[in-house]
């Protein structure tokens, strides 16, 4: 059922989100797992956006597919005419903003509208479901938009140090019940120790994200300039074309981008420049204190709005280095490549 760090992690959480209450697990992914399973049965319908984080995805239509629970791929940038898609079995919506990778951001005030608007129509009660690790509580509350369930992989900006895995579901009190006894039936819960960790980093995740936000867009701009990449993905620059709709919902963001080179490269070539970074590891997660960068693609269920997304993709995570020895080391990365 939790511990005293457990609860006054999940308590702390609640307060940021506007949540009921908080649900602390294992991992981001456990997060998820929980949170949707609650509210699936055989013979549900849900509707997963092919921005959401690839495992996530892979959770819906093998795992949850396997139990008889149909799950329908929409585009990141679907706005009303979701209500095209929605039918009596629908049962729950499943968000994620920024996209995984690409980092499309819907309207998301007309969306949660047309959702709740054919929901009433129909007479369904549909659970709204958002991954908001990118922007976290502190530049996003998805509870505050109409959302149902707030999903946050507090492995990255909770964490803050990439030394714990964690989890955290925000609900409202309409939903919290089911995700508990979702955790409790599948025996998924949070370490002490972890969540200690998880409270450390919550001491410092105001300064920490503002400044890696601030790296991050000094870091976008010069990117911007490159004569390599035809475009840097991430919604708080201008050139964005999510930029209008995070203005309309975020107040800030994350540290985490993805970058379009003009060309496809091979693995060869890529290796010549990301051998050699000084500053910029390579890893997976994110929202540590350290530079990361990593080659990524599109999710294997993304079919909606590619056409520009078809060369070669690298994630970039900005950590709290200083900055101008981030750009030095990508401008000397991006000379690497220039030669392979």
């Amino acid at each position: 059922m939790g511990s005293p760090n457990s609860l006054a992690l999940e308590e702390a959480y609640s307060e940021l989100t506007g949540a009921y209450r908080t649900i602390a697990t294992n991992s981001g992914m456990s997060a998820i797992n929980v949170a949707v399973s609650a509210f699936l049965n055989q013979g549900d319908h849900a509707l997963v956006t092919e921005g959401a984080y690839e495992p996530a995805a892979e959770l819906f239509k093998s795992h949850l597919g396997s139990f008889g629970i149909e799950s329908q791929f929409i585009s990141p940038l679907i706005g009303k005419e979701i209500v095209n898609l929605i039918r009596s079995e629908t049962k729950l919506v499943y968000l994620e903003a920024p996209s995984s990778n690409t980092f499309e951001i819907p309207d998301i005030q007309l969306l949660v509208e047309s959702i709740r608007n054919k929901s009433q129509r129909i007479g369904t009660d549909i659970i709204i479901v958002f991954d908001n690790t990118w922007a976290g509580p502190l530049y996003f509350r998805p509870l505050e938009h109409g959302m149902d369930i707030e999903i946050q992989a507090a492995t990255k900006y909770v964490v803050g140090h990439s030394d714990a895995m964690l989890g955290l579901v925000a609900c409202t009190e309409k939903t919290y019940k089911d995700v508990k006894n979702s955790c409790r039936y599948q025996g998924i819960s949070a370490g002490p120790d972890t969540c200690y960790l998880g409270l450390r980093g919550l001491r410092t995740m105001a300064l920490r994200m503002s400044s890696q936000l601030d790296n991050a867009m000094e870091v976008a701009h010069w990117l911007e300039k490159q004569d390599i990449i035809q475009e840097v993905l991430y919604p708080p620059l201008k050139s964005s074309s999510s930029y209008n709709n995070w203005r309309k919902s975020f107040t800030g963001g994350g540290s985490l981008m993805s970058i379009v080179f003009h060309k496809e490269y091979s693995d060869q070539e890529l290796a010549k420049m990301l051998d050699h970074m000084e500053l910029f590891a390579m890893g997976y997660s994110w929202g540590g204190f350290e530079s990361l960068i990593t080659p990524c693609r599109l999710q294997n269920n993304r079919i909606s709005d590619t056409e520009r997304l078809q060369n070669t993709l690298l994630r970039i995570h900005i950590g709290l280095e200083d900055v101008s020895d981030l750009i030095n080391d990508l401008d000397s990365g991006f000379d690497r490549l220039r030669k392979s």
